[in-house]
Order: structure tokens, then C-alpha cells, then sequence
């Protein structure tokens, strides 16, 4: 499997200080990319939205996320290495770790990456289900947002 090509997809929206896992990370850029289904013998397939998110920290690009509007997880992703390679994609949600300080979030890991995180004590409230088709995920870009 490849990587999504955003060549065939439009800018939906773009997110600063996105979070993930839940934690808000202070300069994470999350951009959002859509596209309809493609023909396909199966309308259910073809009638569906695709969605990418690009996670960028620093002026790079750090995680790709993608599957389709309104599932509650991430299909597949993929982690840009230190090196600037892309980790194979691998089904589900990103693998990040919470750095923790006493009883703080201090800092998320995400593949060889450290992000700086906002404080928190506990995860938001609503848990990591989508509230409508076109939320975005605690895992996408943040609990309760929507276009």
C-alpha cells in the first residue's frame, strides 16, 4: 500500500494546534483533504468521502492519517521517520505515547518525534466517537470540531 496521493483530493480545512490522542499540540498544523468516492462497482463504495489529514510540526510533515468521512478512527497512517522517510502505512490510529511529568501530559511521542503538549490531567470529555459525519476525531484534528 501507498501513501495517499493529495494530488486528487481538495483542501477541506486546516487546524492549528491540533491535538492528538486527546492532547493538544501547542505549532501541530493539521490539514485536511477530501475526496468523493471513485466509480466503482460497489455504490456504496463509490458514494463515500475520503479523507487525508497531514500532520505538519516545524515546517514538516510528521503524519499522514486517512480513510473515510465519518468513521470513528483512522483507517491507516503512516509516520515520517527522523531520516524524512515514511514508515510503511499501517491500519489504525497513529502510535502515540503521553509523556508524563507528575501528574501532567507534558509531551507526546509519535514514531522517533517529541511533541510538546498543553498540560492536561485527563483526556476531553465525549471519548473518540464522531458526533456527526463530518466531525473531526480527538485522533484527527479534535474532539467536537466541525466544518
Amino acid at each position: 500500500m501507498d501513501l495517499p496521493d493529495l494530488s486528487g483530493y481538495r483542501l477541506h480545512k486546516v487546524i492549528e494546534n491540533v491535538d492528538l490522542d486527546g492532547v493538544v499540540v501547542p505549532g501541530l498544523r493539521g490539514s485536511f483533504h477530501r475526496r468523493r468516492g471513485e466509480a466503482a462497482s460497489d455504490d456504496a463504495v463509490a458514494s463515500r468521502i475520503s479523507t487525508v489529514g497531514v500532520y505538519r510540526f516545524a515546517g514538516v510533515d510528521l503524519l499522514m492519517a486517512w480513510g473515510y468521512v465519518g468513521e470513528p478512527h483512522c483507517r491507516f497512517t503512516s509516520v515520517r521517520r527522523p531520516d524524512g522517510t515514511w514508515e510503511p502505512p499501517r491500519p489504525g490510529c497513529p502510535p502515540v505515547t503521553r509523556v508524563h511529568d507528575g501528574g501532567l501530559v507534558t509531551a507526546l511521542t509519535l514514531g522517533g518525534h517529541v511533541l510538546p503538549a498543553e498540560p492536561v490531567t485527563s483526556p476531553p470529555p465525549g471519548g473518540a466517537r464522531a458526533t456527526a459525519p463530518d466531525s473531526v476525531l480527538a485522533a484527527v484534528g479534535g474532539p467536537g470540531v466541525r466544518t
